[in-house]
């Protein structure tokens, strides 16, 4: 029992207040976003049982410790991770004439694709295009034969999605035809299904059974509304399409005395994906397990 986390223990000992199964899952992989597919393929609803509503909570530093928020509907975007290969025809570079070079056909490739948002896509279906790791060659004075993208894609519906990669796609057909590659050296875009992650749609009615229980674990003074965010979370693939509701909020993490310092200066507090991300580790913890075990205590009467 001592290693069981912190929300199990205080779920055990309160047994006599809910009735039910209550599954606690920890979810491998979840930056990765291929953890919750992993598990279901691993036949976790077959081998425990399926469960009737899921619930989860995720930190944030835009909220101070002690502190949550909730928003129901769509909440995060679908995430969709694509891998580009750029070919040419490698050479010296003193002798650019004799080869294409791919590191120049790349510079073109992701200034071009940037139009697929600002030009092709509804600007009311938000749709974001990230290109977040590049790389190519070996020595500065060679120009080497490839130059390797990977992307990812945010969007909130499937049209969205698709005119994206179709667009990747037809301007990596460009990209080759005006370099006057040979078919052999076509650039490729391959898009990744199984890191793929789906929105992330709080259920509105299981939205509200939770906040009504946090409000009274927490007061409501101390749960807000977050706003709807391009971050994405494999989360609702646990909720396999829609058939499982999913309630899924955030929770401060970050120090309120630096937090409201921060909002006074009109400044945000490094986020969690950078070095210098600061929790405030205990009310975070205290307050995750308060919330957790209200809602779950709740959906359990």
């Amino acid at each position: 029992m001592k290693r069981l986390p912190r929300a199990a223990r205080a779920m055990a000992a309160s047994k006599d207040k809910w009735h039910g199964t209550l599954m606690l899952i920890g979810q491998p992989s979840e930056e990765t976003t291929d953890g919750a597919k992993a598990m279901l393929a691993d036949n976790l609803y077959e081998r425990f049982g399926k469960p009737d509503l899921v619930i989860g909570l995720h930190d944030t530093i835009a909220l101070p410790a002690g502190k949550v928020a909730l928003v129901s509907g769509n909440a995060m975007a679908a995430s969709t991770p694509i891998d580009i290969v750029i070919r040419g025809i490698g050479g010296h570079g003193a002798a650019p004439e004799a080869g294409r070079d791919p590191i120049t056909l790349a510079a073109l490739y992701i200034a071009q694709i940037q139009t697929i948002v600002s030009r092709e896509e509804d600007p009311q279906d938000p749709t974001v295009v990230t290109v977040g790791s590049i790389h190519g060659g070996t020595k500065r004075n060679i120009i080497p034969d490839e130059v390797k993208l990977e992307l990812t894609t945010r969007s909130f519906s499937a049209t969205s999605r698709q005119r994206v990669i179709d667009g990747l796609k037809q301007m990596a057909a460009g990209i080759t035809t005006s370099a006057g590659l040979p078919p052999e050296k076509a650039a490729t875009v391959t898009v990744l299904d199984n890191e793929s992650s789906p929105v992330e749609y709080n259920d509105p009615a299981l939205t509200t059974r939770e906040r009504d229980a946090l409000e009274k674990a927490l007061g409501a003074e101390n749960v807000g509304t977050y706003g709807v965010g391009m971050g994405s979370e494999d989360v609702g693939v646990f909720g396999l399409d829609g058939k499982i509701p999913v309630g899924y909020f955030r929770l401060g993490a970050a120090n309120p005395e630096k937090f409201a310092a921060a909002k006074a200066a009109g400044k945000h507090l490094p986020g969690s994906h950078t070095s210098k991300f600061e929790p405030d580790p205990e009310p975070t913890l205290r307050t995750g397990v308060t919330a957790m075990t209200a809602v779950a205590t709740a959906l359990l009467q």
